[in-house]
């Protein structure tokens, strides 16, 4: 599935690589209206390019420091590559096998003060999965039922290189939006603590990170690679249906 929907807020991100490197480029010359005028193929290749460059940081450091920040690669770029192979490679994965594709689910939440700037109509398309119920509060639409299954399969395969999927049910008649937000941070916030309790490689901190800002991949039950929690919202659900009736939900996770 092509993911497009976090494309606006990259303006932001922009921003904030611009103030971090001065003189980088000159960001009055760079406009998305431009981007969105060529074909979809094209927009995610142009897109996808602009968003690996700018979730890496591309100071250069020394090999001492790369050692440190990345024992499983000889150098952070190697790291920055293979992380861009492999956000490629979810890009454009395919979800056929989950059974018939019936619906989307979006989450769309009032942008805050600070953000009307990057979200001029006042709506931010995705809510964050590590502070979902700090932003709940802001969530449109949250108490109305946008899936009328009691019992549904949720499938979580990013960032991980070993997917897993969880049962998920409701005593109502159905779950609002409200209720998947819920549960799937609640399973989100479960797999990165279980992630950092079984590794051998441990998450390297923030503040340690030289060369590459990125999570390093780590070895635990699900092997995260490239994103904290704190970088992941989610910007919709796809709902499919297998032939027995069994549904599945695919998140649409975007960082």
């Amino acid at each position: 599935m092509l993911r497009f929907s976090k494309m606006p807020v990259f303006y932001k991100r922009l921003r904030r690589k611009y103030d971090s490197f001065p003189g980088l480029f000159e960001l009055e010359y760079f406009h998305l209206d431009l981007i969105m005028k060529f074909p979809m193929k094209c927009r995610y290749i142009i897109i996808s390019s602009l968003m690996a460059f700018i979730s890496c940081n591309t100071a250069a450091p020394s090999n001492k420091n790369l050692d440190t920040a990345q024992e499983n690669n000889n150098t952070a770029k190697e790291y920055e590559d293979l992380l861009i192979k492999k956000e490629d490679a979810k890009q454009i994965m395919g979800y056929d096998t989950l059974g018939q594709f019936i619906a989307t689910i979006d989450f769309e939440v009032k942008a805050a003060k600070e953000d009307l700037e990057s979200f001029e109509d006042g709506i931010v398309p995705w809510i964050s999965l590590e502070e979902s119920e700090k932003e709940i509060q802001r969530l449109i639409k949250p108490d109305e039922i946008v899936l009328a299954y009691k019992n549904v399969t949720l499938i979580i395969d990013y960032p991980l290189n070993n997917p897993v999927s969880f049962e998920i049910t409701t005593t109502t008649n159905g779950f609002s939006r409200k209720q998947l937000i819920r549960e799937i941070s609640k399973k989100y916030h479960e797999i990165y603590k279980e992630e950092e309790v079984s590794a051998s490689t441990k998450t390297i901190p923030r503040g340690e990170r030289k060369g590459i800002i990125n999570r390093n991949e780590t070895d635990g039950k699900y092997g995260i690679w490239g994103h904290d929690l704190s970088d992941l919202d989610l910007s919709s659900v796809e709902v499919y249906k297998k032939s027995g009736g069994k549904i599945y939900l695919n998140p649409g996770v975007v960082s």
